[in-house]
């Protein structure tokens, strides 16, 4: 982060929205320890990331775009750009919310909400947190396409262990194994996402593919 200065994208095709986002960001850096301030906003993904390299420590973004694209592709280009992603929507589309979460990003706060919940979000984000959002659950159970990746008890073991933080050699000494064969389990825990169409080929998109699948629970993750 910049300083004590929180720098905030924000991505919304209403110019109503973005202006009151920009707006409760400027009242709430007048009382809070660590001010927030929104230094470029945008229609679109590809707009807001015209600008110079390192200009923000988040980006909020709305799931539905008036340029039509899609919330995982959005999603990832930020992220590939170097920032963190908070999903700023009205959360009635749970394809759009499992989407999303799926391609990395670290929660949602719905436009319903309290703008200053919404900030406070932010700020975890911004602190290299992920939001524990029980839309998440709601998107999943709603999703009757959803396709699971079928992983073995073990597996399920290792994902547990390694998606709440703890280091291949941590987990091999729960768990009695080798670390070389925790990597393999990882690896084959990423290869059956990938054929289930749910690829995970970060730590961040596992934690989200754990909590999918019920292997970590939303209020402990």
């Amino acid at each position: 982060m910049s300083g004590q200065v929180i720098r905030v994208g924000v991505v919304d095709d209403n110019e109503v929205v973005r202006i009151g986002f920009s707006a409760g960001a400027a009242l709430d850096a007048k009382v809070a320890p660590k001010p927030l301030k929104v230094v470029g906003q945008a229609e679109t993904v590809g707009q807001l990331l015209q600008g110079p390299p390192r200009m923000f420590d988040v980006v909020v973004l709305d799931l539905s775009l008036a340029d039509g694209s899609e919330p995982g592709d959005n999603v990832r280009a930020i992220l590939e750009a170097g920032y963190p992603v908070l999903v700023f929507s009205l959360g009635d589309n749970t394809d759009a919310i499992r989407e999303a979460l799926a391609a990395g990003a670290s929660g949602i706060s719905r436009k319903a909400e309290d703008i200053r919940h919404t900030l406070d979000l932010v700020r975890l984000v911004a602190a290299g947190q992920t939001v524990d959002n029980q839309e998440l659950a709601v998107a999943i159970s709603a999703d009757t396409g959803f396709t699971a990746a079928e992983l073995s008890d073990r597996e399920r073991e290792t994902l547990n262990f390694y998606a709440t933080g703890f280091t291949r050699g941590q987990i091999a000494t729960r768990m009695n194994i080798s670390a070389n064969t925790v990597g393999t389990n990882i690896k084959r825990i990423r290869e059956k996402y990938a054929a289930a169409g749910r690829h995970a080929p970060t730590k961040l998109e596992l934690y989200h593919r754990a909590l999918e699948d019920g292997v970590i629970a939303p209020e402990t993750a």
